[in-house]
């Protein structure tokens, strides 16, 4: 499957965008400011705003979660197929997962204080205690903790609304001058999110058991067979992104009050992780051709290599940019970028981050990057409970079965 790899790769370049202006480069001096800002009334800082409103803010970090949970799916079917028993399999999750959050939390005390492999481990180990849960159970698990986010985005988009200065509060710790206080800033960070782990997990855990329940019954496998239910998270994602991106775009360029970008960032907090599901989703129809040739044997299309080079190595692809922003922007470092709007953060990021992908491929000798080739699995059934997954095939879905 291509497709997972490639929507990595996009996702990973979303968050890094939207990290820059809310986390690296933080400006309260200009208008717009939470989007980078917009200088002397630039044309292009005011198009990458809209750009930023509707596809840049929490789009990229639901799409990154669910693949999160596509990936434990995947690792579960693989260890079932070698003989795993359940607890051993779980096991071998937790570990794996707990290596993360160790990773996760070194990253974030060293490097970025915004780190998420640190709630992608702890994420992780959770999924793992629910491999023997029906995928309906799942689903049913997944669709109360969407109903109780959407009821959290309603209310956040009234109280924002009702906030007579309309001021979108820009996230993040502000420029510290030497990397000793960086060093105790973040190290307070870890603390805290140790705490709010919880309240991250049930706005993230949802999208997260999507993208699982997705690996069992190969959605992704078998795009033709699940296209109605793609097409409805493909629907949710783009009501959310019209109506928040417009909203937030508008109030924030002037022509609405401002009030109503309050109102739509408190709200995009909520309803922007619905997205995650319907961007992979999209994604998925988009490349069906693509992998239809692809299992014919043709090569994958040039303009997807940086996409899927940076989509295989995510994680490691993830610490680079933070190495990358932390050389760049910190006053004891390059001290780069705080003048600048919001068009040129974008544009520098994209190509930093192509041009490490394809550095990438160059140091493999221009090989583009193979893609996922999941096996047909029959019916999965673990001893002791009455569980049964069905398996990725590239075909067509090997059992039924799964509710």
């Amino acid at each position: 499957m291509i497709a997972p790899d490639v929507a990595r790769g996009m996702a990973l370049l979303g968050i890094a965008m939207a990290n820059m202006t809310t986390a690296w480069i933080i400006t309260t001096d200009r208008p717009a400011s939470y989007f980078g800002g917009i200088i002397d009334g630039s044309a292009w800082d005011k198009a990458a705003v809209v750009f930023g409103a509707f596809f840049v803010h929490n789009r990229g970090l639901p799409m990154f979660s669910t693949l999160l949970g596509f990936g434990v799916g995947l690792i579960a079917l693989s260890l079932w197929r070698r003989g795993f028993p359940v607890q051993a399999a779980r096991g071998v999750i937790a570990k794996r997962y707990a290596f993360l959050a160790l990773m996760g939390a070194v990253h974030m005390v060293l490097l970025f204080w915004g780190d998420i492999m640190f709630f992608y481990g702890v994420a992780g180990i959770v999924i793992a205690f629910l491999l023997r849960k029906r995928d309906s159970t799942l689903m049913l698990v997944a669709y109360i903790l969407f109903a109780l986010c959407a009821l959290g985005g309603i209310v956040a988009f009234i109280s924002g609304a009702m906030d007579p200065l309309g001021v979108v509060a820009t996230e993040g710790i502000g420029t510290i001058e030497s990397y000793p206080d960086l060093l105790l800033s973040q190290l307070v960070t870890l603390g805290s999110q140790v705490l709010a782990t919880p309240i991250i997990l049930l706005m993230y855990l949802p999208v997260m058991l999507v993208g699982f329940v997705w690996a069992r019954q190969g959605v992704l496998a078998d795009v033709p067979s699940h296209r109605p239910t793609l097409l409805r998270w493909v629907a949710i994602a783009v009501v959310i992104t019209v109506v928040i991106g417009a909203l937030w775009s508008l109030s924030t360029l002037g022509v609405i009050e401002q009030r109503w970008a309050n109102a739509a960032n408190n709200a995009n907090s909520f309803l922007g992780v619905f997205t995650g599901p319907g961007i992979l989703a999209g994604l998925a129809l988009v490349l069906q051709p693509v992998q239809e040739r692809l299992s014919a044997g043709a090569p994958l299309p040039a303009v997807l290599w940086p996409f899927a080079a940076l989509g295989k190595r995510s994680m490691s692809g993830y610490v680079g940019q933070s190495i990358f922003f932390f050389c760049l922007v910190h006053p004891f470092m390059l001290d780069f970028g705080h003048e600048l709007g919001a068009f040129w953060p974008g544009r520098a990021r994209f190509r930093g981050m192509a041009g490490h992908a394809h550095l990438r491929l160059r140091a493999g000798g221009l090989r583009p990057p193979r893609p996922h080739r999941v096996r047909a699995s029959p019916l999965v059934l673990w001893p002791d409970d009455a569980t049964a997954v069905t398996g990725c095939g590239e075909g067509r879905q090997s059992a039924a079965g799964v509710r």
